[in-house]
Parts: C-alpha cells; sequence; structure tokens
C-alpha cells in the first residue's frame, strides 16, 4: 500500500526538486504549464509528473532587460 507521501509531492519539494523558488513552481501551476492539484489551499504534484516534467524543463534566470525609454541627453 503506497502513501500520500510516495505519490504526491507539495510544491515546496518540487522547488527543491526543480531548484527554483517556490513562487516559481506556483506560477508554472497556475499557467498549466505543471500539473497538480489545490487540495485546501496547497498545491500537490504527482511525482512521476514532476519528473517528467524536470526532464525538459531549463530554468530562466532572473527578469528580462527592458530597453530604457528615455535617455539623458548631452548638454552642448
Amino acid at each position: 500500500m503506497t502513501g500520500l507521501t510516495d505519490t504526491y509531492v507539495s510544491s515546496l519539494e518540487a522547488a527543491t526538486v526543480l531548484a527554483i523558488h517556490p513562487m516559481a513552481i506556483q506560477k508554472l501551476l497556475k499557467a498549466g504549464k505543471l500539473r497538480g492539484e489545490k487540495i485546501v489551499n496547497r498545491w500537490l504534484i504527482r511525482r512521476a509528473d514532476l519528473e517528467e516534467f524536470a526532464k525538459t524543463y531549463v530554468p530562466k534566470v532572473g527578469r528580462p532587460r527592458t530597453k530604457r525609454k528615455y535617455t539623458r541627453r548631452k548638454q552642448v
């Protein structure tokens, strides 16, 4: 008989497996890129789904750079 901890992992455990921030896991879950179930205000992710996702996931570091809209003008 398998227990709940053998089948599911929490979002915090999933974050440590993927080496990303726990909020990034929640963003992936809300975007539908990672499958999970929200039970009593907590996300539970099937261990098999996490392992499949981890095979192809490449974390992005930081936020994208944006070009400055306004630059200082040279004084003549």
